[in-house]
Order: C-alpha cells, then sequence, then structure tokens
C-alpha cells in the first residue's frame, strides 16, 4: 500500500491504518526548528544556503513572538520525506501597529513585545495591564484589530494553490491564537487568571470579543484558500508542566464555548481537520476537545504529568488523533542517534497501531539538539513499521 503525503495524513487523522506513520517538520509554528540548529542540520545533510527565516517580528508561539526560527526548505523537506507544508497568514497592515524602537514594538491588538537577548520577544505590556478591576464599558471602548484588514490575505490564496500544485503534501493553515492567549496579552498573565475567579463578567465578554474577531478572520481566510488547505492549526495553552493552569471546570464555563464556536465556524466552511495546540499536562482536558471537534491534540508533551502515551492511546486513542510525541527535554537535546531511534520506534509502537498518530517533536526543535539526532528522529520515522 502507497500513498501519498495527504492520504497518509488525512488517514491518520481518520483512524486508518498507514504505509508508515506520518511526520510533520515545520506545517506549524510549533512543529519547527531553530534557525541555529536548522543551519546546522542542513550543514550535515550536505545542502547549502541560507534558512528562509520569519519575518521581523516573528511568529507567535504562546506568550512569546519568536524571531528565531526557521521554515524548512523543500530539499529539507523531500530528504526526510515530510507529509505537511506550512501555510501562514500575512502581516497586518495600518492601524494602531507600529515599532516603537529596535528592540519593541506594538501590535494591533495594543500589545507591547519587547525583544530578549535570545532573540525572542515578550509581552511586557497591554491595553487591561494594571488596572485594578476593568470593565466590560473598557473593553467596548477598545480599539480592536479588524478581521478584515487585508494584510492578512496578502499573497495567501496564491500562496495555498502553488503547495498544492507543487507538493502532494498536507497543507496546515496556521491561524493566531485563541482566547487563552490573546487574553493574556492584552490583560496580563496574572491579572487574567485572577479575572477568571473574580471578574468574570469581564473576561467573558473578553473571550467573546477575541473569539469574534477570530471567527472573522479565520472565515475569510478559509473563503481564500478553498479546498487548497487541508489542516486548520491554533493553539491556546491550558497546562503547564504539573497540571492545568485552571480548573477544567473553569474551562467547560468560560473558555470551552468560544473554542466551540470557533472550531464550528472552521468546520462550517468546509471538510478541515482541526489540529490544536495545549502544552503541559492537558489530559483533563481531551474529553473536551474531542467533544467540541478537535481532531488531533498537540504535542503530547509526554514528559508532562498524565501524559504517558500509553495512557493517552488507550482513553483516548480512538477519538482523537496525536500529534508530536518526541521528547525535547531530554531525549532529543541529550540522547545519543541510537537513543532518539529507540524513543521514535517506542512512540510509533505505542501511538501508531490503528492509526491516529503524526510524529513530530516536542515543540520546536531547540538551538543545542544536534543536527545527528535530528536526522536520526526523521529517518527512523520513516523506516520504521509499528509492530
Amino acid at each position: 500500500m502507497s500513498m501519498t503525503h495527504r492520504e497518509r495524513v488525512l488517514a491518520a487523522l481518520d483512524h486508518r491504518e498507514t504505509d508508515r506513520v506520518p511526520v510533520d517538520f515545520g506545517g506549524t509554528i510549533v512543529t519547527t526548528i531553530e534557525t541555529g540548529a536548522y543551519g546546522r542540520l542542513k550543514k550535515h545533510l550536505g545542502l547549502d544556503g541560507e534558512a528562509e527565516k520569519t519575518g521581523d517580528e516573528g511568529m507567535l508561539l504562546g506568550a512569546v513572538r519568536l524571531t528565531t526560527l526557521a521554515i524548512p526548505e523543500e530539499p529539507v523537506l523531500r530528504r526526510f520525506d515530510v507529509d505537511t507544508r506550512y501555510l501562514g497568514l500575512g502581516d497586518y497592515e495600518g492601524g494602531g501597529k507600529r515599532a516603537i524602537d529596535a528592540d519593541n514594538f506594538l501590535d494591533e491588538w495594543g500589545t507591547t513585545w519587547s525583544k530578549t537577548g535570545g532573540g525572542h520577544y515578550l509581552f511586557v505590556d497591554g491595553p487591561f495591564y494594571g488596572k485594578k478591576r476593568p470593565t466590560v464599558a473598557d473593553l467596548e471602548g477598545h480599539d480592536w484589530p479588524d478581521p478584515s484588514n487585508p494584510g492578512y490575505y496578502r499573497s495567501l490564496g496564491e500562496r495555498a494553490r502553488e503547495l498544492r500544485r507543487e507538493t502532494d503534501a498536507a497543507i496546515i493553515l496556521n491561524l493566531p491564537s485563541g482566547v487563552v492567549l490573546q487574553g493574556l496579552f492584552v490583560r496580563g498573565f496574572g491579572d487574567w487568571h485572577k479575572d477568571l475567579h473574580r471578574n468574570r463578567d469581564f473576561v467573558g465578554r473578553l473571550s467573546e470579543i477575541i473569539a469574534d474577531i477570530w471567527i472573522g478572520l479565520a472565515r475569510r481566510a478559509l473563503d481564500v484558500v478553498g479546498d487548497n488547505v487541508d489542516l486548520v492549526f491554533f493553539g491556546d495553552d491550558l497546562a503547564g508542566q504539573e497540571g492545568p493552569l485552571f480548573s477544567p471546570e473553569i474551562y467547560e464555563e468560560l473558555i470551552k464555548p468560544h473554542h466551540e464556536r470557533m472550531i464550528g465556524a472552521v468546520k462550517e466552511r468546509g471538510d478541515y481537520k482541526l489540529l490544536f495546540h495545549t502544552c503541559g499536562a492537558a489530559y483533563r482536558f481531551v474529553d473536551h476537545l474531542i467533544d467540541i471537534g478537535v481532531d488531533a491534540l498537540n504535542p503530547v508533551q509526554v514528559s508532562a504529568r498524565d501524559m504517558e502515551p500509553g495512557r493517552l492511546k488507550e482513553e483516548f486513542g480512538d477519538r482523537i488523533a496525536f500529534w508530536g510525541g518526541i521528547n525535547t527535554q531530554d531525549v532529543l537535546p541529550f540522547g545519543t542517534p541510537e537513543e532518539v531511534r529507540t524513543e521514535v520506534r517506542r512512540m510509533i509502537d505505542c501511538l501508531g497501531p490503528g492509526g491516529g498518530y503524526v510524529l513530530n517533536s516536542v515543540h520546536n526543535i531547540q538551538k543545542e539538539v544536534p543536527p545527528e539526532n535530528i536526522a536520526a528522529m526523521f529517518d527512523e520515522a520513516r523506516t520504521y513499521r509499528a509492530r
């Protein structure tokens, strides 16, 4: 049985057996690679040329804008027989967005981002930071981004058509962060979490506004790309290493209805698979995510509490697919190539049977990961078959 790359990914997401486990490298902003590691990987593979980088302000990853990520080029993707391709929106044009100085900028939401020594931008201020008890009226008076801004869709359709024409890969449309992360950016990490308990009218209306903007943007983007896209990706971190960032009960009351609306808007536009990212110990949210239509969960942070892959496969494997799983905290940076290969085989044996698994590293490959280990991961995934 031989499959195209697109067929392989879609079959796995439909929980059907595939000729091999599909692999993702760079299909999303959380499954790619740091530029230094990418340069060493290209040298290791005997490929020349500069890595294609993100723009000056980078891509949004959780609470950080990353300028040190590379978008893998076609020779690398073909070398590892990668099954996915990345498609991202353009940049917002006009509005309140502006550079403050060489190391700081204001985004279209009114959040200030400051460049760190590592090249990432951390969110440091926002329109509702430090307010003791902001109100719904404060939200109504804010100048929110326009989801119809033409910058978002600049060349989007053309790039989607080119990917469909030039590859047989599964194409992933990357959409902005959801109501949790965007709420943190405009309100501040600590205050937003306090609002979940002390100022629910405010956080509820804030989430509604964010979701409405996201839905408007998603609908327009999907109208532009049409059937040239197979998956839609977005993220909203719900957990840390040791457990949820807020209770599942709070999620069900204040966040889940908006996630459901957002995912519903995607599914109404076409037969798209929904790939959802949340870091950490996400076990207690998985049933909720299945309930609202999530097709695949990323990154499957196997080192976090309650995220043992065997347990996840047994309890949820017939209802949701898993995307990631190769440990970036220990095995990839510090193991030998043979230890990486062993881990790949273990994850495929655990998560691969019956479909429902796309292999990738847990989060982006960082600069300390040896190129030999990256090659070992993808090469073993390409050749190994689950028992």
